[in-house]
Parts: C-alpha cells; structure tokens; sequence
C-alpha cells in the first residue's frame, strides 16, 4: 500500500477525533504511522482510504484497530528497584496517616501495576479501605485486567514476600481475591476526560513516552491538580518531568514527584 500523503492523515485524524474524541496529533508521529501501515497490511486493504472507510464506518474493526495500537507490554511488579522505593514511600509516608490510601492506576493496561500496587498496601496497611482507581483507553485491557490474571511474562518477577497474594497457575498466576477490592476500573481517555482529585498517589508509568511533548505537560499539569498536597506520582523509568519546578513538583527521588504541602508552597514562596 502507498504511504498516504500529509492531508490523508489530517482527514483521518480529524475524522477519527469527531467519533472518538480521540486526538492523534498528540501522538508522536512516527511510531503512530507506522503502527498504522502495520495494521493496514494486517487488514490486507488496498489503499489507505480503505482502511479509512474500515475503521470509520465499522464499530467492531474500530475497537480492533484501538487495541492493536494501545501498547500493552507489562508485567507484576516491572523494575523491582523501584518498587522497593514505592514500598518505602507507602510504608514511611502513607500509611502513618491513618486511614486508607485513595491512589489512582492510570494507563493501566491489563492491571499488572494495580494488583502490585494493591498488594504492597496490603502488605503494610492490611484491612483498611484502600481506593485503586484503574482506567485505561483500552476496553479489551481494562476487561483483561478485571480477571486478575497473569501469564508466565507478566508473572516472571513476583518478589518472594508478596508471593502470597499470587496463585501459581499453569500458565502464569492469578490475584488473590482480597486484592480485587481494592480496585475499580473504569474507561479514561487522558488527554480529553475529566480526572479526579485528593488522589494520596498516581501511578503512570511507561505510558506518555508516547505522546508529545505538548501533551505530556498537560498531563503532568492536570495529575498535579489531581493530587492532594503531599501526594505523589510514580512514573516510568524510561521518563522524566523536565520542568517539574514549574509545574510545582519536588522531585524527592528519581521517578517519584511530590506535590508539596501547603506549608512548603509558602515557604518557598517567600
């Protein structure tokens, strides 16, 4: 198929957004493209306005199409190192409050970094009424993630004292049932629907190094104001805040932002 040419992309983009709402001019480019050209040879179409009229006009091949371009690679507690810093963080600052956590798992693909988040509160703060908000672009995911289930990948690294809250499988492992109520999961498009507030954490992770830079900043902006005063965001390891002073983040640690207490905003405003 020939490469479509500048304004064939805008006309798809515009459209697309008008049915989804949806923009992929916040996307980088490059990766989304050819993403795209991939599924169009999947779909065996003969030219890039068939495969407009496909996913336009077809509601099931427009969910496919969704799922294919959502990345999905994960697994149970991904970068161990830095889990231990979050178990820190959980058990030194957020547990002494006293009550239970309200954290919100965004982009949370097939649920791996919920249930790890779920089983480190656990862990330190058992029995309390600990709130996971879930939510991802991705329904096929989202429903995925619903199941507590986790093949052999995902399930590779589950470190020995959270063994207990994972049943070995043939195949891979399932959540224990008491960390399915903690979670909730929910449908959330990032860029276009309303977030949520007084949030003690917010774990996203591995999921803007595809958007651009525009959009990441609002982002970063709107999980601030998600946040409550000393909450944190956790993200990925392959990301970083450049301008978090601006925006009002510390940065305590590599990877962790703290939106500081009403206290240190005076204090440093003085």
């Amino acid at each position: 198929m020939q490469a479509p040419n500048d304004i064939q992309w805008l006309t798809f983009y515009r459209k697309f957004r008008e049915q989804t709402g949806i923009d992929f001019n916040l996307y980088k480019q490059n990766q989304l493209q050819r993403q795209i050209l991939m599924l169009a040879d999947q779909r065996r179409v003969e030219d890039f306005e068939a495969l407009s009229r496909l996913v336009l006009d077809n509601r099931d091949e427009q969910v496919w199409f969704l799922d294919r371009l959502a990345i999905n690679v994960t697994e149970l507690f991904r970068n161990p190192e830095l889990w231990r810093d979050l178990e820190k963080l959980v058990k030194n600052e957020l547990v002494p409050q006293g009550r239970g956590i309200k954290a919100w798992s965004a982009g949370c693909s097939v649920g791996a970094e919920a249930y790890s988040l779920a089983a480190v509160f656990d862990k330190f703060s058992p029995g309390k009424f600990h709130k996971i908000h879930c939510t991802d672009i991705d329904s096929s995911a989202l429903e995925q993630a619903k199941k507590g289930h986790f093949n052999r990948m995902e399930a590779r690294i589950i470190p020995q004292e959270f063994d207990k809250y994972f049943v070995q499988t043939d195949d891979g492992a399932e959540v224990v049932p008491q960390l399915k109520n903690y979670l909730t999961f929910q449908k959330h498009n990032l860029l276009a629907d309303p977030y949520g507030s007084n949030y003690d954490l917010i774990v996203c992770r591995n999921v803007l190094i595809y958007f651009v830079d525009e959009a990441k900043d609002q982002i970063f902006r709107r999980f601030y104001n998600a946040l409550r005063p000393g909450g944190y965001l956790f993200i990925g390891s392959s990301e970083r805040i450049f301008n978090n002073r601006d925006i009002g983040f510390e940065c305590p640690k590599p990877y962790f932002y703290m939106k500081p207490c009403e206290e240190k905003v005076w204090q440093n405003a003085s």
